[in-house]
C-alpha cells in the first residue's frame, strides 16, 4: 500500500522534518513504495502540485523540494502501484482547481466497478482524467458527488462541512453497495482531501494516524501562538464520536497532522477510529464524523493489499 501524509496549520511551517528528518521519515517509508510520489501545497490561496514518477527515497529532488517548501497545508504521498503504470500522471496527490486529493487503498476488482464510477462523474470531469489509476477515478467521482450536492469543485471558497461529510459519506457508501452486488472485496479507502482552508482525513480501513498535541515542543518558550493548544491536554478521538450528520464535538487545534504510520516521538499520536471522516474546518475546530453506510473491512483485502 502506499503511504500518506497531511499537514495543515495556522501559521506557515515547513514539513522536511517529518518529510525526511523524522524517525520513520516518509522517505523511510518509501524505501518500500518506490512507484512515485508527489507533494501538493498552498502559496498563499492557491494549490500547486509536484510530482515524479521516481521513487521518493531514491530521488535527491523530494528531499531538496520539501527543504525548500514553507506552507500552511500539505498533502504528500509515497506511491506503491496497484492499478496504472509507474508514470507521473498517476502519481498523487491529483489537484483540481483547489481541491488536492491522495488516496492510500484500492478499488478491488477495478475493471468491474470502472463502469459505474465513470457513470457517476460529471462528463466535464471524465475529461479531465489523464492517468490509468482507480484513484483518480475516485478523486472525481467525490467531486462530482460534491458538484450534485451543490458544493463548489473549484475549491476556492468555504464550504458546508456537514453537507460535504455526508456528500463524501454517501458516494463511498455506494461503492460498499456495488462491491457487495458484484462479489467482490469493499474498497480500501484512505484518503486527504483539502482546499487549503477546510481539510478532511477519511480512514477507509487501513490504519491511519493523528497528531495536533506536542509531547514536547524546542520553541514552547518563544512560540508566538498566545493559548498554546497544541501542548494541552485534549479531548482523545474516541470522545468525538457521535451517530448521524448533526453538530458535532470538536476540539480546537492549531495544527494538524495526519499520517499512516507515526513518525518521530516529538508528538502525541491517537489512531483514528476505523471508517471515521476526520474534519479541520477553517477555525481549526477539529471532529470527527460518522463510517460511510456498509463500510467493511474484508480480512482478505488487507491480505491481498499487504500481501500478507
Amino acid at each position: 500500500m502506499c503511504r500518506l501524509f497531511g499537514f495543515r496549520s495556522n501559521v506557515p511551517s515547513r514539513a522536511h522534518g517529518s518529510l525526511v528528518e523524522a524517525e520513520n521519515a516518509l522517505a523511510r517509508q518509501a524505501e518500500a513504495h518506490r512507484d512515485g510520489w508527489g507533494i501538493g501545497y498552498f502559496m498563499g490561496d492557491e494549490a500547486y502540485i509536484l510530482k515524479s514518477g521516481a521513487g521518493a527515497s531514491e530521488d535527491e529532488r523530494f528531499a531538496r523540494i520539501s527543504r525548500r517548501l514553507e506552507s500552511h497545508t500539505f498533502v504528500v504521498h509515497v506511491r506503491r502501484a496497484t492499478v496504472g503504470d509507474v508514470d507521473s500522471l498517476n502519481s498523487h496527490p491529483f489537484r483540481h482547481g483547489n481541491w488536492l486529493f491522495a488516496h492510500n487503498g484500492t478499488i478491488f476488482g477495478f475493471d468491474k466497478m470502472k463502469e459505474r464510477v465513470v457513470a457517476e462523474i460529471l462528463p466535464e470531469m471524465r475529461e479531465l482524467i489523464f492517468g490509468l489509476t482507480d484513484s483518480e477515478h475516485l478523486f472525481y467521482y467525490l467531486l462530482s458527488a460534491l458538484s450534485r450536492a451543490g458544493i463548489s469543485t473549484n475549491g476556492r471558497c468555504d464550504v458546508d462541512i456537514p453537507l460535504v461529510a455526508e456528500t463524501l459519506s454517501s458516494a463511498l457508501g455506494r461503492l460498499f453497495s456495488w462491491s457487495t452486488e458484484l462479489g467482490i472485496y469493499g474498497p480500501l479507502t484512505n484518503f486527504i482531501l483539502t482546499n487549503g482552508k477546510q481539510f478532511f482525513a477519511q480512514q477507509g480501513g487501513i490504519d491511519l494516524w493523528l497528531a495536533s498535541q506536542k509531547v514536547s515542543c524546542r520553541d514552547f518558550e518563544v512560540c508566538a501562538e498566545p493559548n498554546k493548544i497544541c501542548m494541552e491536554l485534549a479531548s482523545p478521538l474516541q470522545n468525538l464520536v457521535t451517530p448521524g450528520f448533526g453538530p458535532r464535538p470538536t476540539r480546537k487545534v492549531n495544527h494538524v497532522t495526519v499520517t499512516s504510520e507515526c513518525m518521530g516521538e516529538e508528538n502525541t499520536w491517537e489512531r483514528i477510529p476505523e471508517g471515521a471522516l476526520v474534519v479541520v474546518d477553517a477555525d481549526f475546530n477539529l471532529s470527527l464524523w460518522p463510517k460511510p453506510q456498509g463500510f467493511r473491512v474484508d480480512p482478505g483485502a488487507l491480505r491481498e493489499a499487504f500481501g500478507a
